[in-house]
């Protein structure tokens, strides 16, 4: 017999293939590991679980092969994007015209004392600011909603409001443009 036909005999190396989604994972999870820390450890554990879970269910249950990986890989897929998602998520901090309050705050307080209370009311104002919009946005929604309920006309209904935020995200976008970076 030659050599190779041993080593295709061996069940250890015919069933390697059916591992080899999970040694990927293995690799990807303790590198990430090592970097971030002992919460991605569960991520590790469930993926490894449930690959091995659908191995010996699917054996059980008489899945070919070839749809055997499948679930396999796309169970790692979906633990593996959902803990990307987790692990590159941060937030985002976006505020309408975050510079122009930076800027203000900044070019007001310059060679005041009292820079405490400016702060707070140039905050305080533009707060009010984003809160109208926040409302407005919500009340053409409702507005928006009730007339594809009522089956009307909803696009010349949703016209206004849209504009308004492209207007608001325009002029948002011009403001970084003049005002730059704040000075820290």
């Amino acid at each position: 017999m030659s050599r190779y036909k041993q080593r295709a005999q061996l069940p250890w190396f015919r069933d390697l293939a059916y591992f080899i989604p999970l040694l990927l994972l293995v690799t990807l999870f303790v590198c990430v590991i090592v970097v971030k820390g002992s919460s991605l450890l569960f991520c590790l554990c469930v993926s490894g679980g449930m690959t091995v879970a659908i191995a010996y269910w699917g054996r059980r249950l008489g899945i070919s092969k070839q749809w055997l990986l499948f679930f396999q890989f796309l169970a790692i897929a979906l633990v593996t994007s959902t803990l990307w998602l987790n692990f590159l998520a941060e937030p985002a901090n976006a505020q309408f015209f975050k510079k122009a309050e930076d800027f203000f705050q900044n070019t007001l307080t310059q060679g005041s004392t009292t820079t405490d209370n400016t702060r707070t009311a140039i905050s305080l104002v533009f707060n009010v600011l984003r809160a109208i919009y926040l409302l407005y946005i919500a009340g053409s929604l409702i507005g928006i909603i009730n007339a594809v309920r009522k089956d009307e006309d909803w696009q010349s209904v949703a016209r206004i409001p849209l504009l308004v935020i492209i207007a608001v995200t325009i002029a948002d976008v011009l403001t970084s443009f003049i005002v730059g970076e704040p000075n820290k």
